[in-house]
C-alpha cells in the first residue's frame, strides 16, 4: 500500500476509531521486527568484521595491522554506542492507543534521521582511514578505488533514506496535528 495511502486511512481510523488502527499496529510490529533484525545484524558485524580483523591481526602482528584492529573496534565501539542510544525507549509503545503509537512512529523516524546524520560522518572517517591505510600499506593508489566507490555508493543510499524518512517524519507531525 502506498504511504500516503496508508497514512491518510490510519487518520481517518484514527479520528473515528478509539482503537489503533491494525494496520498502524502492524506497521508498529514490521518497525519492531526490523530493529531486532538490525540488532542481529550489528552483532554479525561486531563478530565478523571484529573478529576478522583482529584473527588477521593476530596472524599477523605488524604495526599497521595493529592500527587497522584499534580503529576497527574504535568504528565498531562508536556505532554500538550511538546505536544502542537512539533505540533507546523504541522497542514498544507504552500504551495500546493511536496516539501513542503515532508518537512511537514519530519518535522512531527522528532517532533513525538522528542515526543516518551520525552514519554519514562514521563512514567519511572510515573511508578516508582504510583508504590511507590501503594506501600506506601497499603504495598502490588505484587499490584505494573500492573503498571510494563504495563509500560513494553507501553515501547515495544513507542520503536517499535519509529523504524517505523525513518525508515520512513530516506526514506523521501531519498526522498528529491533524488530531
Amino acid at each position: 500500500m502506498n504511504g500516503d495511502l496508508e497514512l491518510s486511512e490510519w487518520r481517518r481510523q484514527w479520528q473515528s476509531d478509539a482503537d489503533v488502527p491494525a494496520d498502524l499496529r502492524r506497521k508498529v510490529e514490521r518497525q519492531t521486527l526490523w530493529m531486532r533484525i538490525g540488532l542481529a545484524a550489528d552483532g554479525l558485524v561486531t563478530v565478523g568484521i571484529g573478529g576478522g580483523v583482529t584473527a588477521w591481526t593476530i596472524r599477523d602482528p605488524r604495526p599497521d595491522m595493529v592500527l587497522l584492529t584499534a580503529a576497527t573496534w574504535i568504528f565498531i565501539a562508536a556505532a554500538w554506542i550511538v546505536g544502542l542510544k537512539v533505540s533507546r525507549g523504541l522497542w514498544s509503545p507504552v500504551a495500546i492507543d493511536t496516539a501513542t503509537f503515532v508518537d512511537l512512529s514519530i519518535r522512531r523516524c527522528r532517532a533513525r534521521i538522528s542515526a543516518l546524520n551520525f552514519g554519514f560522518a562514521l563512514v567519511a572517517c572510515e573511508v578516508a582511514f582504510l583508504m590511507g591505510w590501503l594506501y600506506h600499506r601497499t603504495g598502490d593508489a588505484w587499490l584505494t578505488v573500492p573503498a571510494w566507490v563504495l563509500g560513494t555508493a553507501f553515501f547515495v543510499a544513507l542520503f536517499w533514506y535519509r529523504r524517505r524518512k523525513r518525508a515520512e517524519l513530516t506526514y506523521l507531525l501531519t498526522l498528529r496535528a491533524d488530531e
